[in-house]
């Protein structure tokens, strides 16, 4: 590409001849994503401050050549780190990986791109902090700011990530620097604690955009409760599906499940279990519904599993809590479980016991349900080898979905909490998912009282010839005909960018005059949630 060694050159000026990167192997690993991809990345930078940042979208701007950037690159399901288009070069933010400010009477904390869950976990740890973060199923090396710019669900009161935080300092692709709300006047006290500041709010275009690039944000936290039970559920009885999801609804409405939560369904409960049970089946996919009532069994034969948690002042208030729920439930679940410290101290004193008995470690049974719960802001690994369930390999210690040639594609449709429209949707998701021979494996994450954001995971092995083609076949067949019904996704792999139904107003025009005059050498990450077929002309 014309001028690219020159571009390289001036990254390394800026950035060392180590922070810029062209070796084969690298480039292939940040073109591999869990589903087929043919972009091209020309090479790798690695700023590693906001300053870096800056000079390097100048140099950008001043060779035309577009950099897509990316926080820690785990953005599995959605495309990983490959770009949305051919010929970029990446700007991996990995290295701004300071925690910049913390309060704990406030409860905040001020990251960079490169801060992961687990740091953060580790950072509240060593400070002996009463305050957690809510946490997403994926790995602990996963970015904060990359998940939240995406709009992605975490577990507990603050699920719905960027609905708690504040205060973006961004880098606009002309190289600017800005900082929203407060955060932009000297020595604001409230920068930190007021989402809005005074003026325009400006945050919330630079989420599920290429309109800037976030170097630092201030996410709230949540004091841990004085009194913590996480409880799980399972339903068996089909017909009483659209009940269940209303009461849960009701439960929310009223203010008892004020966490985010997600109902899994049988498959999905499955595959975070164990892989695929080649043995059993011969070989033969997808998974027979026969087997299928074998399987349940593991875990009390539910349809589908739901968990919930109460974060309560007290051990009474949480007592009558549970009553309430309980109460609630009990028409449509044939099973509901409660656990908490006591249970937990309890656990530990018999295990010993228990696992001469059984041979069953109530160990890892506790972690899961009550220890190392995700409800309790505590990040985990293990929810990220359901990618590994068609795979015939173990799944292997140091997991690594792109590398390991897993297939996993992501479909988010954003459905009213109601339990006919969560019917409907299901209805398409499983005929469509059985017809190109997938199991339908499904979460409804119950973010908010008034819609669900249900994650659809098409799960495969890239290693089988044709499943890339049949997978995608599968995403574009279900997608289309969820858009048809009005489930629009709430976020979109780079496979999809271009597949959302016309709009009915002028969005697009006004999408066009800001990436234009935000980025009028188009530079930053072109294609990627800018929604161009909308557009009443082209760049």
């Amino acid at each position: 590409m014309e001028n690219l060694v020159d571009t390289l050159k001036a990254y390394g000026d800026i950035l060392g001849s180590e922070n810029v990167i062209v070796d084969e192997a690298s480039i292939f690993a940040a073109q591999t994503a869990t589903f087929a991809t043919t972009q091209k990345v020309l090479a790798i930078i690695r700023p590693g401050n906001c300053a870096e940042v800056q000079e390097c979208v100048r140099i950008a701007n001043q060779y035309k050549i577009p950099i897509y950037p990316v926080s820690k690159g785990k953005n599995w399901g959605y495309g990983s780190k490959v770009p949305t288009q051919d010929g970029c070069v990446i700007m991996e933010l990995g290295r701004l990986n300071r925690i910049v400010d913390y309060n704990e009477k406030l409860a905040y904390v001020t990251v960079e791109p490169g801060v992961t869950q687990g740091q953060l976990f580790e950072f509240l740890q060593k400070k002996k902090s009463n305050l957690m973060m809510s946490v997403t199923g994926s790995v602990a090396d996963s970015s904060l700011v990359g998940n939240t710019l995406e709009r992605g669900i975490a577990k507990g009161p603050y699920g719905d990530r960027f609905a708690h935080v504040c205060g973006l300092e961004v880098v606009l692709p002309t190289g600017e620097c800005i900082h929203t709300g407060f955060e932009r006047f000297p020595n604001a006290k409230a920068g930190k604690v007021n989402r809005w500041g005074i003026g325009p709010y400006f945050d919330g275009i630079f989420t599920q955009s290429n309109l800037g690039i976030v170097t630092q944000m201030t996410m709230w936290l949540l004091p841990r409760p004085q009194y913590f039970q996480s409880f799980f559920y399972s339903l068996k009885d089909d017909s009483a599906f659209e009940e269940f999801i209303d009461t849960l609804q009701s439960l929310k409405f009223q203010g008892l499940l004020r966490n985010s939560f997600v109902i899994f369904n049988d498959y999905r409960m499955l595959s975070t279990k164990q892989q695929y049970p080649w043995k059993e089946t011969d070989g033969e996919t997808p998974l027979s519904e026969d087997l299928m009532q074998t399987l349940r069994k593991t875990w009390g034969g539910g349809l589908w599993i739901g968990e919930g948690a109460l974060y309560s002042a007290s051990r009474q208030q949480g007592g009558i809590e549970r009553k309430l729920i309980k109460r609630a439930l009990k028409k449509t679940v044939n099973k509901i479980i409660f656990f908490d410290d006591r249970k937990a101290r309890i656990a530990e004193i018999i295990r010993p016991i228990y696992k001469w008995i059984t041979g069953i470690d109530l160990r890892d049974i506790m972690d899961f349900f009550y220890n190392k719960n995700l409800q309790r802001g505590i990040p985990t690994d293990k929810v990220i080898s359901m990618t590994y369930w068609r795979k015939r390999e173990p799944v292997p210690s140091n997991m690594d979905p792109d590398r390991d040639r897993c297939g996993l594609i992501w479909l988010a449709p954003s459905v009213p909490f109601d339990g006919q429209h969560v019917r409907a949707a299901l209805k398409i998701i499983e005929e469509t998912a059985k017809l190109h021979q997938f199991e339908p494996n499904i979460g409804l994450q119950c973010v908010t009282e008034r819609s669900i954001d249900m994650t659809v995971a098409i799960v495969y092995d890239r290693d089988v010839v044709g499943e890339d083609e049949r997978a995608i076949a599968c995403q574009d067949e279900m997608m289309q005909k969820l858009m048809l019904e009005g489930y629009i996704p709430y976020r979109l792999s780079t496979s999809t960018m271009n597949s959302l139904p016309p709009v009915k107003d002028d969005y697009g025009k006004l999408l066009q005059d800001l990436k234009q005059a935000l980025d009028p050498n188009n530079i930053l990450a072109p294609g990627r949630y800018d929604f161009r077929k909308e557009w009443p002309e082209s760049l």
